[in-house]
């Protein structure tokens, strides 16, 4: 503003003048204001007054300025380096703007206008070197009087695709049609503002913003309010949403990666039979345990250093896309579950069971609830002490009471191995008086469930199949002796015993059925009678009608599916009890010796009675002659056949069977065949019931152990595809491990997997067991495998896509390599 001053003379200047701007003569002033002297008429035919050209005497210049504020050229370039453009449009001067707008940097190179001007004032032409071709210009400043409502659509977008844009003297409706071409052009757009000629803009704007010192009208018109009035915190808004953005993506693809080794255990169940690699509550434990702090934690995770130098995202960008799928399931989610199949078929191995004979073996039905029966090549048969039977060869002679378990030694193998042919069925229900501890209390009715009978056991050996307790098993830490001589009263083990009748029968029985009806009826000599009439259990002798069965009637070892048919409706029952006359049938002359009032338990698959020293059931012998005794201090002195008068206590460990006629040292009983014929079936007597369920429980400890295994391995390669997620495109060297509440989530992720394996007794409850620590490690190389594919990923990306930076505005300008479009997300 410029200040000048005239002293007027009081005697024409004073109260009584009258001041003028013009009248009918003149076009100017009556007073002197220093206009130059004109001869100019105007149109009306006035002329100049010569009372306004008298001179001023000048005082000096006052200038005011509306400067940008202090963050906002840093903002603007932040932006421009983020792809977005930033479009000043403003109600000012058209040379103020341009002015202000090459301070905030919304403008750095010559605009189309001064282009046009220095043609003109250079004498530049069209042709000549030194011109400069407006339509090259990457700057224009464009005032409100050029925009007209119907303007063309070229000439918006030949205005719109310059990189650098200002609007000056602008109206509210043009400032409206201005957002609407620019969306138009398919651009999301902000508008900021703080007057009510913003308002219309704001309202339009894909995202309107406020600011908070601005009129009621623009804050109500806008999506937010800036509180702190600072253009910066819409840059630190787009830096928070790409953030934000990048964050969820990686979340969805760390969240996704756990479904591929959660599923794949049951296609591998339903296509490949094997037993049941993961139980559905450990992936509940997965999905709702290990993986919530860990997916939570990706919310804290910094953002990559290129977050801002990245152009914007597009409107078909989704959270989750093909690209991710690919990621997490195709790659990730695909070597995650070979580390648990890896896992699973180790453990199993470790505890006897090599893969090769588990798949069509996982029955639901028959694992870890029937003997499983293997053929062998070589290795030998151990006791409990590990002592190896020289005299027996697993490849055609069973194994025995005393030496139960199959070891490999150097050049054994297990050949086949299937389960025993479920070949008696009844439809109808147990009676209400049903207790499996009781044979008589049975019936031919099995719940509709399909069962083994003795026949289908002696059909598995008589085509040299035997029942396989691995030797691996009894040197891991799950075994337990008594699982060989399990007491039927103790329901916390035996797997189906004591369970819902749906589950008992499903499973080995307390004892066994038989179909073999030993008669003098031609019509059943020599052949299987269980569906013409009653049957009568029979001992260990194989009588012709076994040998000459037809193997395949009562063997699954190559058809499971098998299991289901339906051979025999009819059969007896008995699991070894005896009754006070031995009027029933299950106490025929080949389970018990009548003549020397004994009932040692000649049949291996049967269930057994005990005395013993702490009233429990302890270790059968191969013989009855075998039989230990000690001295009443413990001693072992003899045998039954040559015990002396002194020699006639029960020894800690052993199964003392009606007749055996030993003293319990603590309370005196004696273990002999009349008291067993006296006892009440059921009652609380001194014999316990034993059954022998160590092929069953081994087979399900060793899948319990690697079923907590293959869960390990999910996690331990959930750990790794946590870190891989960290970054998009960047190496995580890059990024660093900063994020505390991410190490917070791993570091919780590990303590519930150790929790779950090794509180006792909660791990037994949810189907987990202690796990070795080597088994911990066969999921590592997996682990790493994964870190290294993924970073070896993003540096081939980083590498074949193209990638330059703008020089004048810092954006990164990449094009997408093929790495990059077929394998990033």
């Amino acid at each position: 503003l410029g200040f000048a001053e005239k002293e007027l003379d009081t005697n024409v200047y004073n109260n009584e003048f009258k001041y003028a701007a013009e009248n009918d003569e003149f076009y100017s002033c009556n007073f002197p204001i220093g206009d130059a002297p004109s001869d100019v008429i105007d149109s009306h035919g006035k002329t100049q007054n010569p009372q306004s050209t008298g001179g001023l005497v000048f005082l000096g210049m006052f200038a005011l300025i509306d400067p940008p504020r202090p963050a906002v050229p840093g903002a603007v370039k932040r932006c421009q380096t983020a792809g977005i453009k930033v479009i000043m449009v403003t109600g000012d001067h058209p040379v103020t703007a341009q002015a202000i707008a090459f301070k905030c940097g919304i403008l750095w190179s010559k605009t189309r206008g001064d282009m046009i001007k220095d043609n003109i004032k250079f004498g530049r032409t069209f042709g000549s070197a030194d011109y400069e071709n407006p339509d090259y210009a990457e700057a224009i400043v464009v005032p409100g009087s050029e925009l007209s409502p119907d303007m063309k659509e070229g000439d918006w977008d030949f205005i719109l695709n310059h990189r650098q844009v200002v609007f000056a003297r602008t109206s509210p409706q043009q400032k409206l049609i201005i957002v609407e071409n620019c969306q138009r052009l398919g651009h999301i757009v902000a508008v900021t503002g703080d007057g009510v000629n913003d308002s219309p803009a704001i309202k339009k704007a894909d995202i309107g913003i406020a600011m908070v010192s601005g009129s009621e009208v623009s804050k109500q018109a806008a999506d937010m309010i800036l509180l702190d009035d600072d253009f910066g915190s819409i840059v630190n808004g787009v830096e928070e949403g790409r953030l934000i953005f990048d964050n969820l993506k990686k979340s969805n693809a760390y969240t996704i990666q756990s479904n591929i080794p959660e599923i794949t255990p049951f296609l591998a169940f339903i296509i490949f039979a094997i037993p049941l690699p993961l139980t559905t509550f450990l992936i509940l434990a997965i999905d709702l345990g290990t993986d919530m702090i860990p997916a939570i934690s990706m919310a804290s995770e910094q953002p990559e250093a290129d977050i801002m130098q990245r152009r914007p995202r597009t409107k078909s960008d989704r959270l989750v896309t093909p690209a991710m799928i690919q990621f997490s399931y195709g790659y990730i989610g695909m070597i995650q579950a070979l580390a648990g199949f890896f896992t699973y078929m180790v453990v199993m191995n470790d505890y006897g069971y090599k893969p090769q004979i588990l798949f069509n073996r996982g029955n639901s039905d028959a694992y870890g609830h029937q003997p499983f029966f293997c053929k062998f090549s070589g290795g030998h048969y151990v006791n409990l002490a590990g002592d190896i039977n020289e005299g027996l060869n697993p490849s055609i002679d069973p194994p025995t009471r005393e030496y139960p378990f199959w070891f490999e030694g150097y050049d054994g193998k297990v050949v086949d191995c299937g389960y025993a042919y479920n070949d008696f069925l009844s439809d109808g229900s147990p009676t209400l008086l049903f207790d499996f501890r009781n044979s008589e209390t049975y019936t031919t009715e099995t719940n509709g469930k399909h069962t083994a009978t003795i026949e289908s056991y002696e059909a598995m050996e008589q085509n040299h199949y035997f029942e396989y307790i691995p030797w691996r098993g009894r040197t891991s830490s799950y075994w337990d002796d008594s699982m060989l001589f399990h007491n039927t009263n103790d329901v916390n083990k035996g797997g189906n015993l004591a369970q819902n009748t749906n589950t008992y029968f499903r499973g080995r029985a307390a004892g066994l059925w038989s179909l073999c009806e030993q008669t003098s009826d031609p019509s059943c000599e020599n052949q299987f009678c269980g569906d013409r009439g009653s049957a009568i259990v029979r001992g260990v002798e194989v009588p012709a009608a076994a040998l000459n069965a037809d193997p395949s009637r009562f063997s699954t070892k190559h058809a499971q599916t098998a299991m289901t048919s339906n051979l025999y409706d009819n059969a007896l029952y008995c699991n070894g009890q005896g009754s006070e006359t031995l009027s029933a049938s299950c106490a025929s002359v080949n389970q018990y010796d009548l003549e020397n009032d004994i009932a040692y338990p000649n049949n291996r698959f049967q269930t057994f009675y005990c005395m013993g020293v702490t009233d429990s059931c302890g270790q059968l012998t191969d013989e009855p002659e075998t039989l230990k005794f000690c001295d009443s201090d413990g001693n072992v002195c003899g045998a039954f056949n040559d015990k002396a008068v002194d020699c006639s206590y029960m020894c800690e460990g052993y199964c003392y069977w009606p007749g055996s006629n030993a003293v319990n040292p603590n309370t005196s009983q004696v273990s002999s065949f009349t008291q067993f014929k006296t006892e009440t079936p059921g009652s609380s007597a001194k014999y316990q019931q034993c059954v022998n369920i160590g092929s069953q429980e081994a087979a399900n400890e060793a899948l319990r152990h690697a079923q907590g295994a293959f869960f390990v391995s999910i996690v331990i390669g959930q750990i790794a595809g946590l870190l891989v997620c960290k970054t998009r495109w960047l190496s995580i060297k890059s990024q660093g491990m900063q994020n505390k509440f991410m190490l917070f989530g791993i570091g919780t992720e590990v303590m519930l997997v150790l929790f779950l394996c090794y509180c006792e007794p909660l791990n037994v409850g949810l189907g987990t067991r202690n796990l070795r620590l080597v088994h911990f490690f066969p999921a590592i190389p997996f682990a790493i495998l994964i870190v290294c594919f993924d970073e070896a990923r993003k540096a081939l990306m980083r590498m074949t896509s193209r990638e330059g930076v703008d020089p004048i505005s810092g954006q990164k300008v990449r094009g997408k390599g093929w790495i990059e479009r077929n394998f990033g997300y």
